[in-house]
């Protein structure tokens, strides 16, 4: 299990770092707070994308 910063979901999904903590806040990207940080699942990430129809960015 591998976790992703607010940061790197942005980069991911390609928005802001701002609109990715809204679609957080609204529960649409599932995430967990530890230590004071927000922090995404990646393999949960995959599957949001997924029934959304987005593709991850292939590096």
């Amino acid at each position: 299990m591998s976790f992703l910063t607010v940061k790197e979901v942005s980069e991911i999904i390609r928005s802001s770092e701002k609109y990715t903590y809204k679609l957080i806040k609204k529960g649409i990207i599932p995430a967990i707070k530890l230590e004071g940080k927000i922090l995404v699942d990646s393999e949960s990430l995959q599957e949001t994308l997924s029934k959304m129809n987005i593709e991850k960015e292939e590096d």
